[in-house]
Parts: C-alpha cells; sequence; structure tokens
C-alpha cells in the first residue's frame, strides 16, 4: 500500500488512489502529531497536551482512540497501538517533512564544504515542497502550534540559506525580487535584509542597497523598538567604505553562466520600474507558472489582450519574480505571424548554447532535442506575440519543473486546464 503524508501546508493524505480525505479537523490534528513524531511512540497524555489548549475534556482520550480507529482505515497498520500510546511508522519518502530535512541538510552540508552550485538544487528541492503554511487549517492546542511554528521557522532558514547560495553563484538580479517578496512577510529577518544589501550592492546599486537598510531600520524601529544588530550594522559600514571582501571573488559572465556543459540564458527583458495596477492579474500568472510540489504535469500560461493591454509588461514582471524558481535559465523570445513552431524552437535551442550547425534540421529532432534538455532542468520559457497555438504547443515542457509563458493578442486552443489571464486596455 502506498501511502504519503504531508504537513507542508493543508494536511493531506495521499493512497494508492489519490488524494483521501483525513476527515474534520481534530483528525488531521492527531495525524499531524502523529507524524511530527514520525516512527517514535506518542503516549497518550502527550496527544492530549498537544491538542488540547488549556483544560481539556474528560472525552478527550476516548475521542483521540475514536480518530486513530478512523485513520486506520486509510493508513491500516502504519499505525502502531503501545501501552497507552499509538506509533506512526513510515519511510523517509512517506512525509514530505522528512523529506525537506533531508533536502535541507544535504544542502546545507554542500554549502559547509563549499559547494554553493551542488548545495542550490538541494535547498530548492527542499522548498518546493511547501504547498502553503504548514498544517493549514489546524485546530490544534498550544503545544501542537509550537511545533507547527518550528517547521516555518526551518523553511524561512531554508529559504536564507537558498539566498546566500545564490549570492554566491552571482544570481543577484534574481534574487531581489524574491527577497522583498520574503521581506514584505517577514520584515524582521535581519538576515534577508543583509542579503537583499548585497544582492544590491553586487549589482552595482549602491543606493537601493542604503536604501534596503534604512527600511530595515524603520521597521526594527517600528515594530521592535530597537536598532538593527551589529552585523547588519557592519555590513552598511562596509558598503559605504567599498570594502572589497563585500565583492563576489568570481563573478559569472554578464547576463550567462555555465552550468552542466550549457549556457544558463538570463534573457528577461528590465522588470518595468512602473508596472501597476495588475495585481490579481499577476497574482494568476505566478499562481499557475511558479512549480509546485505533486506537480505532474509542465506550468502553461497564456495572456491574452490587444494591444496596449500590457501584456509584456505582465510576463516580464512574472518573469523576474519566477526567476528564482527557474535557475536554470530564463529565456525570452518573439513569436510574430511570420515566426514557425520550428523557428521557435531553434530559437531556445541556441539560447542554451547548442551550436546552430547541431540544431536538429526536421522539426521532431529538434522537440526531442529541447525536451531532453529540460528533462532535468527548471527552466523558463517566454514566447511573446503568439499568433496561433501551433507556434507554442510544440515549446510546452515535457515534464514537470520547467514552465512556459505565453503572450498572444487572443486565447490559443491549448491543451485542456491551461489557465488563460485575459487583460483589457485601461482607460485614464
Amino acid at each position: 500500500m502506498s501511502i504519503e503524508v504531508h504537513l507542508l501546508g493543508p494536511v493531506e493524505l495521499q493512497g494508492d488512489d489519490g488524494p483521501v480525505q483525513p476527515g474534520p479537523a481534530k483528525r488531521r490534528a492527531i495525524l499531524a502529531a502523529l507524524a511530527l513524531e514520525v516512527n517514535r511512540p506518542v503516549t497518550l497524555d502527550r496527544l492530549v497536551g498537544l491538542l488540547w489548549a488549556g483544560q481539556a475534556p474528560a472525552s478527550a482520550v476516548a475521542n483521540i482512540r475514536n480518530h486513530v480507529a478512523a485513520l486506520r482505515g486509510t493508513l491500516g497498520d502504519r499505525i502502531v497501538s503501545r501501552p497507552s500510546a499509538y506509533q506512526l511508522n513510515l519511510e523517509p519518502h512517506e512525509l514530505d517533512v522528512a523529506q525537506f530535512r533531508r533536502l535541507a541538510a544535504q544542502g546545507r552540508d554542500a554549502l559547509a564544504r563549499g559547494e554553493p552550485a551542488g548545495a542550490e538544487p538541494d535547498l530548492a528541492a527542499a522548498l518546493r515542497l511547501w504547498r502553503g503554511p504548514a498544517g493549514l487549517g489546524l485546530s490544534g492546542g498550544a503545544e501542537l502550534d509550537v511545533l507547527i511554528a518550528g517547521l516555518e521557522t526551518d523553511r524561512l532558514r531554508v529559504v536564507e540559506d537558498l539566498a546566500d547560495v545564490r549570492l554566491t553563484l552571482g544570481y543577484t538580479d534574481e534574487l531581489v525580487p524574491a527577497l522583498r517578496d520574503h521581506l514584505t512577510a517577514h520584515p524582521l529577518r535581519e538576515r534577508a535584509w543583509a542579503q537583499l544589501m548585497l544582492a544590491h550592492y553586487r549589482s552595482s546599486d549602491l543606493g537601493a542597497a542604503l536604501a534596503a537598510y534604512r527600511q530595515a531600520q524603520a521597521a526594527l524601529q517600528s515594530q521592535l523598538g530597537v536598532e538593527p544588530g551589529s552585523a547588519l550594522t557592519g555590513l552598511h559600514v562596509a558598503m559605504l567604505d567599498r570594502a572589497p571582501q563585500l565583492d563576489l571573488l568570481v563573478r559569472p559572465p554578464a547576463g550567462r553562466s555555465q552550468a552542466g556543459g550549457l549556457e544558463v540564458p538570463r534573457e528577461l527583458p528590465p522588470d518595468p520600474a512602473l508596472f501597476t495596477g495588475r495585481a490579481g492579474e499577476l497574482a494568476a500568472v505566478l499562481a499557475a507558472a511558479r512549480p509546485a510540489p505533486g506537480r505532474r504535469a509542465p506550468a502553461v500560461v497564456v495572456v491574452h489582450g490587444p494591444p496596449g493591454s500590457g501584456k509584456t509588461a505582465l510576463v516580464t514582471r512574472a518573469g523576474h519574480r519566477l526567476a528564482h524558481a527557474f535557475p536554470d535559465g530564463q529565456v525570452f523570445t518573439e513569436a510574430g505571424p511570420d515566426v514557425s513552431a520550428a523557428d521557435l524552437m531553434a530559437r531556445v535551442l541556441r539560447a542554451f548554447g547548442v551550436p546552430a550547425a547541431e540544431v536538429p534540421e526536421h522539426v521532431d529532432e529538434r522537440i526531442g532535442r529541447y525536451r531532453s534538455l529540460l528533462a532535468a532542468r527548471r527552466v523558463l520559457i517566454v514566447v511573446h506575440g503568439a499568433a496561433c497555438a501551433g507556434q507554442v504547443r510544440p515549446l510546452v515542457p515535457g515534464s514537470a519543473g520547467s514552465a512556459l509563458l505565453v503572450t498572444s493578442r487572443c486565447p490559443l486552443p491549448m491543451p485542456e486546464g491551461v489557465p488563460h489571464v485575459e487583460l483589457r486596455v485601461r482607460h485614464h
């Protein structure tokens, strides 16, 4: 019997035939409590303390026994009875928390060995397991809330570990929007403020770096009544002094780096500075294109609307917001009515460093080369100005992990389930 328990987001069970509803909130909380102590016995007294804040009802133990009996209908002998205790037995691959911790530890070990390029895939994979706030929707007691909050603390640490890796690798432009989003949700994270300052500084924007320090200072003063710590103030002074230790020792070539023997294109146009008023449409594109744990199909989004509706600005802003999730490259290519699918395919292959003489002549061979190239990578492809679905259907990646954003003047008959985001011309 195949079982997966997911806690990194809403509490979920996956069985042989797909998702299984764990049941009411208290049952999901019991499942979460047992999973957080996986392969160890959890006493009934401990479960009562985890599940009820304050004075538990007299029926607490009976309620736990009834919910465990119901969970056994799905989990079978994975739940073992011990004297006055229960134990949930799972393999590491059957619990997303265990997978997250394993990948995070591997990434940190690589980083400690001075191998940032080796750390990046594991740290990024750890974060892709998250589907939302841990334990979303649980009605746990105070003690269970503390355990769940600990998972969120672990996630924030990995987010910032990954930012350190990408700073070391020179991905400064992609980091800025990701760190801005992170700090909007967590404005007291001094480590992340330091990373944002460094990302700006290494992008040769000292003014933005110093402005980020002032923003950090204001957030800490207004919410905690304290000044930034020594690490942040020391970084601020070092930037004012243009200290050489702040520079990257090895910088990637402008716009490109090397990975796996192929070029890593960074082709997105500049992030539009005056982009406003499309928050809902932007959120829809990001939600549909951002990698998600358990996604089996590649992400494809079509943004359509008449000339002047802001399609280019929207996909460019979305591309910059998503760039950190697609570290193996971002390709931006123009379609138009006279460009064939074969031409677009050749253009993308060349963007990844395939010499023109080695681009296959036949379209089906080009498609095969393209899908093979993307199979083990996380790549964002943006096709601007598609005239018909036939131009872009061959560019749909063959597996999950990569994403395709398409702009067109009208909706395109794409495969079932591909979302369309419509833009209209705004009149001022």
